[in-house]
């Protein structure tokens, strides 16, 4: 009887640690999921963030062409150039409610929000065969549309440094020869990349001409 009684005892304690060993085996494979997941949601980050790139590049090509024009001076739509910065602004969608204005990333004409402004963006950029959808709008740093020395106009502008001094706080993207002008107006160049699995990333430049 006594030896019977060892025998039971031992499968008992041998169908707990079977137990045991199973769940710690399946929360083994839920940790490995979890990590593939956040190494894949990181990887897709990443590609994000590098087609951002090349939307702030064809921005800035953008405004190498009409820098020096007087259709700078007015909000050109078509191509996602406001030439003012309106107030609360949301560049994420993600206050709708609450903001005065909003951009219409997705093509709905902002028929999700109560926002009186809604502004577009430039129309989807080839980007090959990454999977993620890149767009860029550009807003002239200025109270309003028109010329930015105007005295019923106020912009954020760029100071060039006394000679022989430094500049030390100024803004620049790219050669500097290529941003020369007499009166240098700050743009603001918002970039959204919508990826795979919902991925979105939201980068912004200023450049001054």
């Amino acid at each position: 009887m006594k030896l019977h009684r060892q025998s039971g005892a031992s499968l008992v304690v041998t169908l707990v640690m079977l137990i045991i060993m199973s769940l710690g085996a399946i929360g083994l494979v839920r940790s490995i999921d979890a990590s593939l997941m956040l190494a894949s949601n990181l990887a897709f980050r990443e590609s994000a963030l590098l087609e951002s790139d090349a939307g702030t590049q064809a921005a800035v090509d953008w405004l190498l062409l009409w820098a020096n024009t007087a259709n700078i001076n007015s909000d050109q739509v078509l191509t996602g150039y406001y030439a003012s910065a309106p107030d609360g602004l949301d560049i994420s969608g993600m206050n709708e409610e609450s903001s005065s204005a909003v951009i219409d990333w997705d093509d709905t004409n902002c028929k999700q929000s109560s926002a009186v402004i809604c502004q577009k963006p430039a129309p989807l950029l080839t980007t090959g065969n990454s999977g993620n959808s890149v767009r860029f709008i550009i807003h002239r740093l200025c109270r309003t549309a028109g010329n930015p020395t105007s005295s019923v106009n106020s912009c954020l502008l760029y100071r060039v440094g006394q000679s022989g001094g430094s500049a030390k706080g100024s803004i620049s993207y790219g050669a500097a020869y290529r941003f020369t002008s007499t009166v240098s107006v700050y743009y603001r160049i918002t970039i959204r990349v919508r990826g795979p699995r919902n991925t979105t990333v939201f980068t912004q430049t200023l450049v001054h001409f």
